[in-house]
């Protein structure tokens, strides 16, 4: 072997150059691409306005499916639509205005989507808020509706999808977007830390629940996504920062060096994961949770 110079490839590395074209059409051939996945599916995303839930939709969007974008504020909503339709011209998308601890506001939604889709096929229960409050600090109202928000519309949302999904006799999914918070609790973050725990339960039994009707329901925990994101506004990084006691710019960078990969997570990343558990290739996967976090937390 030369100690300088140019190196010959090895057998596996030419053969890798001779038949790459050929691996790609294979790979694509065999369903790598999520292009296609939720083809003909209808979903039904909520806090699709920012963050996580616009993500989400666009993701699901681009896999094929005809996508409501559910949010309370349904400005934001429409830019989450206009974005879709400026990759996707033709994409199928309705905003619902959609109040996810109100019932009767959840059922509105539902009819909307009834009216203009006809059916349910997956729904990704996405909204939520995270107030960081130290315990002895926190706002009992804080409390409260982070329990409403995160809690029982996590539940409202479920309920009538659930109904719609056994009354169609055709399956269906349910994805609650938990967070590493419900395994590892972190600090200063009681009702966001109860609350993410109690997504990923209630999904569990839910799963038990609607197994008979061929749906399926599971959880994704996401490490920590900074694009985008409404959790991690200026004034929450300060929070991070000052519990850290390093600089607010120094927060990302510090919380990415905690992952084993050392990589930033995205917000395509976690949409997905959740592409894959609405789709076929896990048809059998049920009352799991996915922790998508480049390695922070180790489930044990």
């Amino acid at each position: 072997m030369s100690m300088g110079g140019i190196k010959s490839l090895t057998k596996r590395e030419t053969d890798f150059v001779n038949n790459w074209e050929s691996e790609a059409f294979r790979q694509k051939a065999s369903g790598c691409s999520i292009e296609g996945l939720l083809k003909d599916k209808i979903a039904m995303v909520t806090g699709a306005g920012s963050g996580l839930g616009r993500s989400i939709a666009i993701g699901i969007a681009k896999a094929g499916a005809a996508v409501a974008l559910g949010d309370i504020d349904t400005t934001a909503a429409e830019q989450t639509k206009a974005e879709i339709l400026k990759q996707l011209p033709s994409a199928e998308l309705l905003v619902a205005q959609c109040n996810v601890t109100n019932e009767q506001s959840v059922q509105n939604a539902y009819n909307l989507l009834m009216d203009k889709f006809g059916g349910l096929d997956i729904l990704v229960n996405a909204a939520g808020i995270a107030p960081a409050f130290s315990m002895v600090d926190l706002p009992v109202d804080k409390w409260r509706m982070t329990l409403e928000i995160n809690l029982t519309g996590y539940l409202l949302m479920a309920k009538y999808a659930a109904k719609i999904m056994i009354a169609q006799k055709m399956g269906g999914s349910i994805v609650n977007l938990s967070s590493k918070s419900g395994l590892e609790a972190s600090k200063n973050n009681t009702p966001y830390n109860a609350t993410k725990a109690g997504e990923i339960h209630m999904a569990r039994g839910w799963a038990m629940e609607l197994g008979n009707h061929g749906i399926r329901v599971n959880s994704v925990c996401p490490g920590n996504v900074f694009e985008g994101s409404k959790i991690w506004n200026p004034e929450y990084i300060k929070v991070c920062a000052k519990k850290y006691g390093i600089k607010p710019e120094e927060v990302i960078p510090y919380y990415v060096k905690k992952t084993i990969l050392g990589l930033e997570i995205k917000g395509q990343d976690i949409a997905d994961a959740i592409i894959f558990l609405s789709s076929e290739k896990a048809r059998v996967i049920t009352g799991q949770t996915l922790v998508v976090d480049a390695g922070q937390v180790m489930v044990r």
